[in-house]
């Protein structure tokens, strides 16, 4: 299944924890700048982890400027793959979760909880790229991260028992410290023994990660993000950069409260999704998944670091609405609520329970001969949280 193909990936490139220490910044060695002799471009490469801690988000002034000032973003792969992948939401989800558990306990996720940023750190990079309308590049297409992954799946036993060498909190302190000389001795102790699946999923790899940025710094200043454990050794991609003649140099973490680059890229946290053909527009963190089948319009975005996900259906025709009352809860606590919008469209919102995703909230009216649906739904603090008004009350149906 490519669900756990995926989530072999993602163990594979770095472990996801949650446990934090001090800063080194004498081993930082997760920002780098890149330069060429043959062109005045200026790149920088930058080591991540799929975390989305807010901790990890505490970056240097020079990536601020590197993203800000780039022309091209380049990311591993493109994340919102995911989006129709698998649910990221780890917790169980059972009507407790509606009714009795306490509000304040955040659901976890693969990616951290919902007590996190709202995407982990490589997805925030390449949404924010949208948000600025850059050029987004991936080095892999997600159909060949999943190929690397079905050829180590074999291995993850054994990858899991070595994991237990180390302690989550070494590999983050570690990742904090910027220390990727660290970070690979572990990596490659956790896959002593299993030498085939370090050349498959990170050092071959790493080639094409290199090949691809060598021709993309050639036409342009570049931005590119990829896990950390890409980026050490004989065969690290900051080897093999230097290998193709670029100048590749350690940049310091320096951290200021403002400047003028993090505040531009401050502004790149929300994108206005418009379609003018089923007239509307909509406020997310993030640019959605569009399909169309039969007439039938769906835009899919996911919050992945916190497993929040927010979806816009649209179908042609009028539905009839005092129909669709019956599949919206009705208990104590919850239970359909009429509404007038404020341009004065009769709408009905409540809880509904899909057989597949578990418990969403929805809204649903009928507006210049389409019938629109809003659904969105996540962990026990989203499903308690004014978010999905806040989601509905943002989606606006514009004049044609």
């Amino acid at each position: 299944m490519k669900t756990q193909y995926c989530i072999i990936a993602l163990v594979l490139l770095c472990s996801i924890t949650r446990v934090f220490g001090q800063n080194d910044t004498t081993k930082y060695q997760l920002l780098w700048e890149i330069k060429s002799k043959n062109n005045a471009h200026v790149s920088y490469l930058f080591g991540s982890m799929h975390s989305n801690d807010a901790r990890m988000f505490n970056f240097p002034d020079t990536l601020y400027h590197g993203f800000v000032n780039a022309q091209t973003v380049v990311v591993e792969t493109d994340v919102s793959a995911l989006f129709e992948t698998y649910d990221v939401r780890l917790d169980p989800y059972k009507l407790d979760i509606i009714e009795k558990l306490n509000q304040t306990d955040g659901t976890r996720t693969a990616y951290g909880s919902e007590d996190g940023r709202p995407q982990f750190l490589d997805a925030y990079f390449q949404e924010c790229a949208y948000a600025a309308g850059k050029r987004v590049v991936m080095l892999e297409t997600f159909e060949e991260q999943v190929a690397a992954s079905e050829k180590v799946s074999s291995s993850a036993t054994a990858f899991n028992s070595g994991a237990n060498r180390y302690s989550e909190k070494m590999f983050v302190d570690a990742y904090l410290n910027g220390d990727i000389i660290s970070l690979t001795k572990m990596l490659k102790a956790q896959l002593y023994g299993n030498p085939d699946v370090y050349d498959i999923f990170i050092s071959k790899r790493n080639k094409v990660m290199a090949n691809g940025l060598d021709s993309l710094m050639k036409k342009s200043n570049v931005f590119c993000v990829i896990g950390s454990g890409h980026l050490y050794g004989s065969d690290g991609v900051v080897q093999l950069l230097r290998n193709k003649g670029f100048t590749v140099r350690r940049v310091d973490p320096v951290r200021h409260e403002t400047s003028v680059a993090k505040t531009q890229m401050q502004a790149y946290n929300s994108y206005i999704h418009k379609n003018p053909h089923y007239n509307f527009e909509v406020k997310l963190t993030g640019k959605p998944l569009e399909s169309k089948d039969n007439g039938f319009y769906k835009a899919l975005y996911v919050e992945l670091g916190q497993g929040n996900t927010y979806e816009v259906h649209v179908s042609p025709g009028e539905s009839d609405l005092e129909g669709c009352k019956t599949e919206f809860i009705v208990n104590q606590h919850y239970r359909p609520v009429e509404i007038t919008l404020e341009d004065g469209t009769y709408a009905i919102e409540g809880i509904v329970k899909s057989k597949i995703k578990g418990y969403q909230w929805k809204r649903i009216f009928v507006k210049n001969g389409f019938t629109y649906e809003l659904i969105c739904y996540g962990g026990n603090k989203f499903m308690h949280s004014n978010r999905p008004q806040t989601y509905f009350d943002r989606f606006q149906v514009v004049p044609k």
